[in-house]
């Protein structure tokens, strides 16, 4: 049998299988069957054949090696997969060697009578196909050639270079380079071009991000049609400095992309997106901020597993009755993060953090590491939460190429000015682009090659899905941990634009926090008014912690009460340090039944304060009484210099003591936890 040639396959397709082979072989877009001769050249050229083979696995390279020997190229589906078993594999392998050979274009399905019984469905090669691999074979793989240049600064060292000496020659395209990337310049260059032509470069930047596939193009209202002839275009948008038009193939780099595309240099990009997302003028019409939300629900989170006991099922899962109890303690805002989104994420960070750790009895408790964590300075809780989330898989897409792109995006964003609102996709794109030209640098297909020699099956994401799994990481992770805030276009769910929060330039090292300084009024009801200024992110974090945020509108409103301030003394808080958050931005005197009352809540939770380097010291001689009827204290303890305090012995831990009284329901408050000095007591503190 000799075989069949392509396009007697090809004719008796049904049109969206003529699609799917021409979308494979890069011949044009949706519905074009006169790109049959196209595909067919496509077929009979070596190199670019050998290029293809080359990203197969090894058991996808069997399975052709297998339908070469066999006559008229053909095999049916049964006896593939027993080729696939017989290399020992699994038959789901298998199934997915056949499914790539056919995904790819390489294999047609057919029925053939001489093939098992009834008429098996078969898989064939095409005839010209065919005898381009078994001249292949034997053949030493193509070398690999980079994509090309994919930025201004590559394209102009390229042409440059083979115009002259190299030293001369790349010393004038350095000089060049920075004269054709000023703002005016780039502008200029777009607007002289062809109106055609402008609209077609300015859909790619302002939509796509710089980047248009012409199937994309072709999909695009306004874009039909357009790319008309690729190598005309190529030449004037090469002329004008702005671009290519090339095709392209990033799939040894683990990407769905290989057909022609027209390329806007990264350069030019950045300076067009830069000067058109900008928003001027008026605040958007709608805007979502979320503040130190993320901080002070992990603090949540840990005092309830603190409190409660929490208990889990059998797969390691919060039961959903208690989980509900939980989100009901998280701050939450109505246009703000869905609460379970915000629960699952916490519960992560918790357990990868070992904030909380297991016990016997399969129920959750509070680590030390849990404890110290309430204790440490909001900016390195939120270092920490930024750390977990560019690692977090859970926002979609490969992790590897995510990861990369968040740590690009986060660059980038460090480089905007706070306040400042820009389009909401102006970072993701930047950030895909800037990965895009860097791949070779950072071993992407190495690593990719790694996966094929093991076999693995890879799941390819095309340019849409890797900007919107960035987007969507940004979204519900940055926002989340309020480095960005959100603006909103009429009761639209998906943000317009965003902006880099003040707490996100502290967080990313790009400001200090600077401006006016926030004050507070405490009312003898024991609510608590704060007039936020740009250093408020600080004060509301504290507030929280011993507190209960009631109302976060323009001015920000806290209720006191005992039991938040006992929950306060049980993160490591003092009454000395709550009055120094008090008084430090009160713009009146503190009303004294406050001051009276967080005395005496200090007494009745069993409050003691480090005095010196080992003494205890109570406001009333009565709690170190009551101290002294624990045995195990009185074997620890010394001296009692006076009746209001107690020597702590020479040999004991300062921390496996206060983790002790803790136990026997005391709070001990170690030095330094005061800005005024935390070793001296309430009454010390007040006169």
């Amino acid at each position: 049998m000799r075989g069949i040639k392509f396009h007697e396959l090809f004719a008796v397709l049904e049109e969206s299988e003529r699609e799917r082979v021409v979308r494979a072989w890069g011949g044009g877009g949706e519905g074009q069957d006169l790109d049959a001769d196209a595909i067919l050249a496509k077929m009979q050229d070596e190199d670019g054949v050998a290029e293809i083979r080359s990203y197969f696995d090894g058991l996808t390279q069997v399975l052709l090696d297998y339908l070469l020997e066999q006559p008229g190229f053909v095999a049916g589906h049964r006896t593939l997969v027993r080729v696939g078993e017989d290399q020992g594999t699994p038959t789901s392998s298998a199934e997915l060697a056949i499914k790539r050979l056919v995904v790819q274009g390489f294999v047609f399905q057919t029925v053939s009578q001489g093939i098992g019984d009834h008429g098996e469905v078969a898989w064939i090669l095409p005839l010209e196909l065919a005898e381009v691999l078994q001249v292949l074979q034997g053949k030493a793989k193509p070398s690999r050639e980079p994509q090309g240049p994919l930025t201004l600064k590559d394209y102009l060292q390229k042409k440059h270079f083979h115009e002259g000496k190299e030293a001369k020659a790349l010393q004038h395209a350095r000089q060049a380079y920075k004269l054709f990337l000023m703002p005016n310049a780039v502008m200029a260059r777009i607007r002289r071009l062809e109106p055609k032509v402008r609209e077609l470069v300015e859909l790619a930047l302002r939509r796509y991000g710089g980047i248009l596939p012409r199937s994309l193009a072709e999909k695009t209202p306004g874009g039909e049609g357009a790319f008309g002839n690729g190598a005309e275009l190529r030449r004037v948008l090469e002329e004008s400095l702005l671009g290519t038009v090339r095709h392209f193939d990033f799939r040894r780099y683990g990407m769905e992309f290989h057909e022609e595309a027209l390329w806007i240099f990264q350069e030019v990009t950045l300076v067009y997106l830069k000067k058109v997302s900008r928003r001027e003028g008026r605040e958007p019409p709608r805007l979502v901020s979320a503040g130190v939300d993320i901080a002070t629900n992990v603090m949540r989170f840990l005092r309830y597993v603190d409190e409660n006991g929490v208990r889990f099922t059998v797969k390691g899962e919060i039961f959903k009755a208690t989980e509900k109890r939980m989100m009901a303690r998280l701050v939450t805002e109505e246009d703000g993060e869905d609460p379970k989104r915000v629960f699952r994420f916490l519960y992560r960070f918790c357990r990868q953090r070992r904030l909380i750790e297991p016990t016997g009895e399969r129920t959750f408790r509070l680590s030390e590491a849990g404890r110290n964590f309430e204790e440490m300075e909001l900016i390195k809780k939120l270092r920490l939460l930024l750390g977990f989330a560019i690692e977090d898989s859970s926002s979609g897409g490969d992790p590897f190429h995510q990861v990369r792109l968040r740590r690009i995006l986060l660059r980038l964003l460090r480089r905007l000015e706070p306040g400042h609102w820009y389009d909401a996709m102006f970072l993701p794109h930047l950030a895909r682009n800037s990965y895009m030209t860097q791949l070779d640098g950072l071993g992407v297909e190495t690593y990719f090659d790694d996966l094929r020699a093991q076999g693995c099956f890879l799941v390819l994401e095309d340019q849409s899905q890797l900007i919107w799994n960035l987007f969507h990481w940004v979204r519900h992770r940055l926002h989340m941990l309020g480095i960005i805030d959100f603006g909103y276009k009429g009761e639209s769910q998906i943000p317009q634009w965003l902006r880099l929060s003040r707490l996100g330039a502290v967080l990313l090292s790009n400001a200090q926090g600077e401006g006016g300084r926030s004050t507070l009024v405490v009312n003898p009801d024991f609510e608590i008014l704060l007039f936020p200024e740009e250093d408020a992110f600080e004060l509301v974090h504290s507030l929280d912690r011993f507190s209960t945020r009631t109302s976060a509108e323009h001015v920000y409103r806290f209720q006191i009460s005992e039991e938040s301030v006992r929950s306060a003394l049980a993160d490591g808080m003092g009454i000395a340090e709550i009055l120094d958050v008090l008084t430090d931005r009160c713009r009146v005197q503190l009303p004294q039944n406050v001051l009276f009352s967080l005395q005496d809540w200090g007494d009745r939770a069993g409050l003691l304060v480090l005095s010196g380097e080992r003494v205890l010291r109570a406001r009333k001689p009565e709690m170190i009484d009551q101290l002294l009827k624990h045995p195990r204290v009185r074997e620890l303890t010394g001296k009692r210099p006076n009746p209001n305090e107690l020597e702590i012995k020479k040999d004991v831990r300062l921390g496996d003591f206060r983790g002790m009284l803790r136990d026997l329901g005391f709070y001990l408050v170690l030095p330094g936890k005061s800005k005024k000095g935390a070793e001296n007591s309430p009454s010390q503190k007040t006169g």
